[in-house]
This record gives C-alpha cells, structure tokens and sequence, in this order.
C-alpha cells in the first residue's frame, strides 16, 4: 500500500500499487508525482518504485487476421460468461483465538478503553481474510475513533441515568432528545464503518440526510403499534432499502429491488410458527384467573402448570424454528433483490443449516466455557459467505476502473469532526 501526493498537493491514502497503475493509464497520475510506502517515510518519484517502472514495450508482429467462418463471414461474438463467483473466507480459528484472547483480557483491563483497538484488530483479521475475485477486503478504521463513539455512547447512557435521580421530566426531556439524535448517530456510524471497508484500494461510502433517516426510523416506527403490528413488514422493508440504497463502491451506488409483498409473505409464514406459543400463553392466562376466581382468589393447582409446561415444550421448537425461518429468508431476500452497477447476488442460505450451526456452536461454546467461542465465530461467518454468490455484469476490472473516483476525491470526509463508529465491541 502506498501514500501518493495528487496533483492538488494533498497527500491520499493508503492506495494499492493496482490502483496507482489504473489512475497512470488514466494520465491522472504521473510517474513524476511523489509517493511513499505505507508505514515509511521516505518520498520518491512514483517511477522510482519497481512496481510502476516504464516496461520495454515488445517487439512488434504482424497483426493476426481477424477469424471467419467456413464461408468466409465474420463469427458471431459470444456471450460473456456470467458465473457466480464465491467469495473464500480463510481464517482460522486458532490464530483468531490468540487475537481474541488478547482483545478480551486488555479490553477487561483497561475497563473496556481497549474495546476500541480489539474491533479493529478482530474486524482486521476477518476482513484480510476475505476474498472475491481473488482480492481480500479491507478494514481501514482508527481505533480512536472508534473510542469516540464508545465514550458518547456511555456519556449519553450516564447521563440519561442521572437524570432519573434529578427530575423525571428531565429524564422524559432527554429520551425524546436522544430519540430525535438516534437518526444522527445511525447514519454517522454507517458512513463510518463504510468508508472504512475498502476492496481492491477502493472504499465504500454510506451518503444519507438526517431527514430521510428520521423518517424511516422514527416515524414509521410510531405507526407500528397504532397498526397493531400489521405495518412492520412495511416499516422493515423501508429500513432495509434505506441503508442498502445509500450505499456506494467508489462512485457505483448500490441498488435495492425488494418488493413490499415479499416482506410480508416472509413475516406471515415466521408468524405461524409462533402462533401455538402465543395462543398458550393468551389460554393460559384465561384459565389461571378462571380458576383463581372459582377457588375465592387463592392459586390455581400445580397440576395446571404442569400441563402448560408440556405444551410449551411443543411450542417452543416451533418459535424457535420460526426464528431461523425468518432469519434465513430475510438473509436471501436483501441479496438476492441487491445489485451494483449491474453486477448481481445470489443467496442460497436455509433455514436448518442456519439452525444446525447455531446449534452447534452454542453447545461447543457452552460446554467449554466461552473458551471456544472463536471457534462458533469463524464458523458462522464461513457459513454466511458460502451461501452467497456475486455474478459479474462483464469484465470486473473494468467495473473498478469504471468505480473509481477522481484523484482529488480518494480521501474525501477522512478527517470529518464527525468520523466515529457508535457501539462497542470485542
């Protein structure tokens, strides 16, 4: 990774040696600017650097003859072949424990300051550990930024807290101050974690007003209990189309095509599964005050709560299915509606791998204490990426050329005021 100096005089980075090259062919780049290695100090001529030395152009042939066919008219051209290409996730659980380990025991130490340095070292890991097309990701965050949004989360929390203890109004006055920010703060945290993600020396970016987020996430939220729940699928629909849409690779947004019918088809089928649960429970409650009524206000017999205790035993397994139903399909449903500048997806994840898995991993970390728990980590994010596809729209170089933003606009909003991420985590 390098550091280049553009024709503005501003220094932009870290920017990959492919990158470079692309932006040469482009004459936005010259072999005369300046640049450095990532982590050194010593400026040189982009030329001066073997990657970008001035090749000795071959010897010229005679050109080949365009092919024909049998008769002597030009062939057809075909297709471009469209396969789906997987993405290749090559962590391993061993070397991810030792990173873990680490991150807990410092993070306990320092009180939870060091929660900051352990996203970025656990996200790092995972993301350089991460392939498509033969090219890793990239996790480009400032740990200290990061410690920015834990210190406002726990400030606001803090302060919310108190205020209970000095006036209750004061306390009702800052909940609906807080729930006003929310909108702020979500947006603020997904342009951070975006801009921060880079594949192949190119960022993502995550552009939204504060305006168009309180309305997804504050106002349709509200009508949700006056409708009874019956406009949740809508509200979840909106959400989702939200941050997916606002989403960008470089200067290629994202494209969301998911229709509000397939939101609630998803929510009616989880629904049923957890409808024997939710009828228990309502017959349950009718017949516990029935009987306390017909007995003068003293309990029901025990022998009741026995009964309920084995049909819940039956509903329990069907909510929980329900939960991985839901989970699964929702999963398929933002891919496989999700596009880029024409290049698609295609997710394939069921409902009981996602459960066995789970499943698995929750009996593996219980039984060894929380120990293994890096283990369950690799294996769920493993098999998250091998139930998604990408298939190309053409020649993927082309697709990052075509991505790529002017020079000038490589580092844009990198040192915001505002660039933190909100939330914490190990």
């Amino acid at each position: 990774m390098f550091t280049i100096i553009g024709a503005d005089g501003k220094e932009y980075g870290p920017v990959s040696a492919e990158q470079i090259r692309q932006w040469m062919a482009e004459n936005r780049l010259t072999r005369d600017m300046q640049a450095k290695l990532a982590g050194t100090s010593e400026w040189k001529r982009i030329g001066e650097f073997p990657d970008f030395a001035p090749s000795t152009p071959p010897a010229l042939s005679p050109p080949t003859p365009p092919p024909s066919n049998a008769d002597g008219s030009a062939p057809t051209e075909a297709a471009t072949p469209t396969t789906p290409a997987a993405f290749t996730f090559t962590a391993d659980w061993g070397e991810y424990f030792k990173i873990w380990i680490v991150n807990v025991l410092l993070t306990i130490v320092t009180l939870g300051i060091y929660a900051a340095w352990a996203k970025v070292r656990r996200r790092r890991y995972f993301y350089s550990n991460t392939r498509l097309f033969g090219h890793t990701f990239e996790y480009l965050a400032d740990p200290v930024r990061i410690l920015y949004g834990n210190l406002i989360v726990v400030g606001l929390f803090l302060l919310l807290t108190l205020s209970q203890v000095v006036s209750p109004f004061l306390y009702i006055g800052l909940a609906i101050l807080f729930a006003i920010a929310a909108p702020w703060l979500i947006i603020r945290a997904l342009a951070f974690n975006a801009r921060n993600t880079a594949w192949r020396g190119l960022r993502f970016h995550f552009n939204a007003r504060y305006g168009e987020a309180a309305v997804v996430f504050l106002l349709w939220p509200l009508l949700v209990p006056l409708t009874l729940g019956f406009i949740l699928p809508l509200v979840t629909k909106k959400q989702k189309e939200f941050i997916l849409s606002h989403h960008a690779y470089g200067t290629s947004p994202f494209a969301f095509t998911g229709r509000t019918e397939e939101f609630y088809k998803i929510f009616g089928i989880a629904v049923l599964f957890f409808l024997p649960a939710i009828a228990l429970y309502f017959v349950f409650i009718a017949v516990v005050i029935a009987a306390s009524a017909r007995q003068g206000g003293q309990p029901p017999p025990a022998a009741m709560f026995g009964t309920f205790g084995l049909l819940l035993i039956i509903a329990i397994p069907l909510a929980i299915a329900g939960t991985f139903f839901f989970r699964a399909r929702m999963f398929n449903l933002l891919w496989n509606h999700t596009s880029l500048a024409g290049n698609t997806f295609v997710a394939t994840m069921r409902a009981r791998d996602l459960f066995l898995t789970h499943f698995l991993n929750s009996i593996v970390t219980g039984l060894t204490g929380g120990l293994l728990h890096p283990w369950a980590a690799v294996r769920m994010i493993k098999f998250q990426l091998d139930s998604l596809r990408v298939i190309p729209a053409g020649n993927i170089d082309s697709f990052v050329a075509a991505s790529q933003p002017p020079v000038g606009a490589v580092g844009d909003s990198a040192s915001d005021f505002f660039d933190f991420d909100i939330g914490f985590g190990v």
